[in-house]
């Protein structure tokens, strides 16, 4: 790696540790990690996708009984605290499961209530906001039912959030099937607006990439320049816009990643802890991209641990850090993967 960027900031490092920054029970198992966030106590909380008959079947010799649930809430040191979730968590309405058949992400916001989204396409559409013990405060959507990108009150397949608390405002990548952000009233679930690619009014769904967003819209992040950051996973982009307080957003800047990559290259992304830097997760090739965000350039890449090319069994679901600027990978077959952080110039 190069010791600097055209910028003059010096490049952070990141190495393997081979300690796995959480600890399961004595004879319990996790399906594939797709959700990941660090809360602002220091706890780790994961998802995985724990009862799918095909992305999380049980081993020959695995009982039902030794996978954990599909919520899991682990200390700083890594403990594990709690876990809650699945299939029966909640009450079934019309004989539907009120939960994601296939988890997709978790997101922390800082009112210290919890996100869960789901990632199946013909079920999955709808996202709830859940105390720390499991308790349901809000979803907004149906299981089962879609509406497409003009629907106010239904979602399609959404992936992430981020949660204005300030304002009572989240907002929502929405998603595998529809192509949008979307805005809602995080208190009663009441829509406010949506947009798609470069801010333009919906419906923009459209081949033509300068139009739309692709699917999946797979993240948002709110930066440390108080934009929100969308990864456009299969146009291999991240657009910034300039939203948050405003009635309507402005689109700011994109940049791009010019990789090979079947499903997309722009998971998720996290920020160094002195915003120098953004780290982008090109998750089936198992890369991790360095922006230097002064020069709004890509810079450098690593790779995860024990990654060589692409390995579609070890994708890189999600990365988060934690208080340190360590990066924690959700793996589809690794489970958890800790990368320790070296600031620049260290």
């Amino acid at each position: 790696m190069t010791a600097a960027t055209e910028s003059g900031l010096a490049l952070p490092r990141y190495s393997a540790d081979p300690v796995p920054p959480v600890k399961l029970p004595a004879g319990r198992t996790i399906g594939p990690v797709t959700g990941m966030q660090v809360s602002p106590d220091g706890h780790i909380w994961v998802l995985h996708i724990a009862n799918h008959p095909e992305y999380a079947p049980l081993g020959p010799d695995e009982p039902p009984s030794a996978r954990m649930p599909s919520v899991m809430e682990f200390d700083a040191d890594g403990n594990f605290l709690q876990g809650w979730g699945g299939p029966d968590w909640l009450p079934r309405e019309a004989g539907h499961q009120q939960w994601p058949k296939q988890e997709e992400t978790i997101s922390f916001d800082d009112a210290g209530t919890i996100w869960v989204f789901g990632a199946d396409v013909s079920y999955d559409h709808a996202v709830q906001r859940f105390t720390r013990d499991g308790k349901l405060l809000l979803r907004i959507g149906r299981f089962g039912e879609t509406g497409g990108d003009e629907s106010p009150d239904l979602l399609g397949c959404p992936t992430d959030c981020w949660h204005d608390v300030k304002r009572s405002e989240v907002y929502i990548t929405d998603g595998y099937v529809n192509h949008r952000i979307a805005k809602f009233d995080s208190d009663n679930g009441r829509f406010l607006r949506s947009w798609g690619a470069y801010g333009r009014p919906l419906p923009s769904a459209s081949a033509d990439y300068a139009d739309s967003f692709s699917n999946p819209v797979h993240a948002i992040t709110l930066g440390p320049d108080g934009y929100l950051y969308v990864c456009d996973r299969k146009y291999d982009r991240v657009q910034v816009f300039d939203a948050v307080g405003h009635a309507s957003p402005r689109f700011i800047r994109e940049i791009g990643l010019d990789v090979e990559s079947p499903f997309g290259s722009t998971f998720n992304l996290v920020f160094t802890p002195d915003g120098k830097f953004m780290i982008l997760n090109d998750g089936n090739n198992s890369r991790l991209w360095i922006v230097d965000m002064v020069a709004w350039k890509v810079v450098d890449h690593f790779m995860a641990p024990n990654s060589e090319g692409a390995d579609l069994t070890a994708t890189v679901h999600k990365i988060t850090a934690d208080h340190e600027g360590n990066l924690l990978l959700g793996r589809t077959a690794r489970g958890i993967e800790r990368m320790r952080y070296e600031a620049a110039g260290a």
